[in-house]
This record gives structure tokens, sequence and C-alpha cells, in this order.
């Protein structure tokens, strides 16, 4: 070889590779692109997922016009410019609405390389310098790769956004009663027959606690989408298929360890559509009575509170029970006494803990409630009519609109 010829090889610091080797390369872009995506949907399963019409005709398309930017800049010494990678760009974020994960995305780039490298090289004498062959791959997939990586997790931000929306307008079109198939086939989503309506209140937490608190809910919502959600302030109303046997529940154990708090909810089913406002009703009635009550946090259901339900409601029956509790007017200590005791499970240690008092002063007070209500704490059926007497006592204070407003 002269000493001209020599001097042709010797390695281009900068990645250029002679034009005469890409001129010669370009008419086999058509063989490479082909080989690379008979490779991924060998080597990589999503991209067996996709249609017929995407791999045989955009994916192979777009992985030609990728190899001939590369051959282009890489003859001539210089990075792609940024209107030469647009379209490389927008073929990531369509990926991504393809449901085609971020890493299979990104494979096609190396594997295309080792195409152009394998066939570049191959034979007793390489068709170019190795060396800057090697370093103009490496330098394009440095400019490409992570530009396409930036677009696909747009995209995919996007898409989430997207689907959370659209999950929210079909949650409120059906929690309002109106038909929502139309709107559920616009937006490609399957709506199910019978839904179990959740109403959620998210734990209370100071500061920007809260803000990472319904965020993390809304992460994990987003991992099931066929549970349509709407939320506003620290609640929500969840719509949940019916079908698999504890399927709220599990969700509901997954929102709190997203959370690392627990939730409180109540839970009622919805036999059709038409139904959901009436199941969202009860479920919200139901919520508030196990807050109103005290319960701690996790999911109820109205066969949990039964009997508190039937209580509360308005009529002669509630208003009987609450006046027992008439005698304890203007003395709220007793009302907190008995609440704690009850709670306590009649018992008198934990109840005389829990209100940081003597347990001789808890039996002093217990006695004032007996004299002043005509009805024994301590005694098995009395307890259980001040437990009634004392819900309803709640719900009727908690009703009865204020002076001026009757």
């Amino acid at each position: 070889m002269d000493e001209k010829a020599e001097r042709g090889r010797e390695p281009d610091p900068g990645g250029r590779i002679p034009p005469g080797f890409a001129a010669s390369l370009l008419p086999r872009v058509p063989e490479i692109a082909a080989a690379t995506v008979s490779r991924l949907t060998t080597e990589i399963p999503a991209y067996r997922l996709l249609p017929d019409s995407i791999l045989g005709g955009d994916l192979i398309a777009n992985t030609e016009a990728v190899l001939r930017l590369f051959l282009t800049t890489a003859a001539e010494g210089r990075p792609p410019a940024e209107h030469e990678l647009a379209a490389p760009i927008a073929w990531g974020a369509e990926r991504a609405r393809d449901g085609v994960p971020l890493e299979a995305v990104l494979r096609v780039y190396p594997l295309g390389a080792r195409q152009a490298w394998e066939l570049a090289t191959a034979g007793p004498e390489p068709a170019a310098d190795p060396y800057a062959l090697v370093t103009g791959l490496l330098a394009f997939l440095g400019e490409v790769m992570p530009k396409v990586a930036e677009a696909y997790l747009r995209e995919q931000a996007d898409l989430d956004w997207e689907q959370r929306e659209h999950g929210r307008n079909l949650a409120g079109v059906l929690l309002a009663g109106r038909p929502a198939r139309r709107a559920a086939e616009r937006y490609g989503r399957t709506l199910a027959e019978r839904y179990e309506v959740v109403v959620l209140r998210l734990p209370e937490a100071p500061g920007s606690a809260t803000t990472r608190i319904l965020r993390a809910v809304r992460s994990e919502l987003d991992r099931n989408p066929e549970v349509l959600a709407t939320f506003k302030g620290d609640g929500g109303a969840l719509l949940v298929p019916l079908g698999q046997d504890g399927a709220t529940r599990r969700l509901l154990a997954r929102l709190d360890a997203a959370a690392a708090l627990r939730c409180t909810a109540a839970a009622a089913t919805a036999e059709d559509h038409e139904a959901i406002p009436g199941a969202q009703a009860e479920a919200s009635e139901v919520l508030t009575l196990a807050e109103d009550l005290g319960r701690p946090p996790g999911l109820y259901r109205l066969a949990d509170l039964a009997v508190e339900y039937q209580l509360v409601r308005p009529g002669p029956a509630r208003d009987a029970l609450a006046g027992t509790l008439d005698g304890l007017a203007g003395q709220p200590h007793l009302i907190d006494t008995l609440r704690v005791f009850i709670a306590a499970g009649y018992r008198r240690t934990e109840a005389a803990a829990a209100l940081t008092v003597h347990r001789n002063t808890l039996t002093y007070r217990l006695g004032r409630i007996r004299l002043l209500t005509g009805r024994d704490a301590t005694d098995p059926t009395d307890a259980r009519h001040l437990a009634a007497a004392l819900t309803a006592h709640d719900a009727s204070h908690r009703t009865t609109p204020p002076p001026g407003r009757r």
C-alpha cells in the first residue's frame, strides 16, 4: 500500500468515515434496516406485539432514515443538525403511543450500529477504518439516543395525563348518572358492567406531605387503568370493576402502602351504571358515619355499620334515644367519659388511661351518668342502650341547623 493510501487510512480523531465508504454503504441501507428490525422482533418481545403495518412499514422506514443520517453526517465529520434529528425524535414519541417500552425503543440504535459495524468490517480487508467507524457511531448515538429518550418520556407523561383525564371524565359522567359509553369509545376505554363505588378520604398529613400522598396515590392508580377515579381536595371517588373477590380491599391496601398511611374509605355496589350515583351516596354516608363514630382507618360497607346507620336516621326513635342523654346537657366531660368508656370496650383501666384520669375518678363519673340518665354503663343491657343513645345524640346534634336557619 503506497504512502498516500496509508495516510488515507489513518484514524480520524473526529470519527469521520471516508465519503467513498459512506457512498458505497448507502445502497445497502434497506438491507441493514431489514436485518435490524428482524433482530428486534427476535430479541425483544415488545416489538412482536406491534402490527405488521408498523414493523414492515414505519419501523423499517425510520431505521433506514436514521442509518442514512448517520452515514451522511459521519462522512461529513459533523454531528446531526437539530432539524435532522426532528424525525427520529418524533418516531421515539410514536413508539410511546404504540406502548413500546423505552428500553426497547432505544435498543434499535445499538442494534443498527452493530449491523453497520459487521458489514463494514466483514472480509479480510475492512471497508472502513474501524476506529473511525466506532468513534463515529458512538458520537452519533450520543447525539440521538438522549434526545429520543427525552421525547419518549415527555410523550409518556402526556399519555399518562391524558389517560388520567379520560378516567376522571368518565368517572364524573358515571357518578352524575349520565350515559358514558360513547365517551368511553371516544377515549378508547372499555367500561365494566358493574362497579364498586369507593369514597376515599386521604389521611391527614402536615404541610407538603399531603401533596406527596396525593401523588403517590395517583401514581398507584395509574397502574390500574381499569379503575376510574376523580379527586377533589383530600378525598376522591373510585369506580372499581366488580369481578374478582377482594379487588377493592387489595387496591386500598396498595394505596395505603403508596401513601405510607392508612386511608379511610367506604364502598357500595352498583349493579349497573344507573345505580352508580345511589351507590356513591350510600358510600358517602357510611364514610361520614365511620368518621363521626371515630372508627379507625380502613374500608367500611353498610353491613359493617348497619345498626349505627339505622340509628342516625331522622325520626322519633332517634329523638327518643338521643333524649336518654338530655340529663348530661351542659356537662361535656360526662359525654366524653361515656364515649371513651364505650370505645375502650367498657374496660375501666383502658378508659381511665385514655382519659388520663384516676380509675376512681372514672368510677365517680360513671356513677354521675347513672344518676342523670337512669342507665348504668357497666350493665350489659344499659350499656347497649347508652351506646345507641350516644350515636343518636351525635347524629341529632350534627344535623340540627344552627339558630336562625331552621
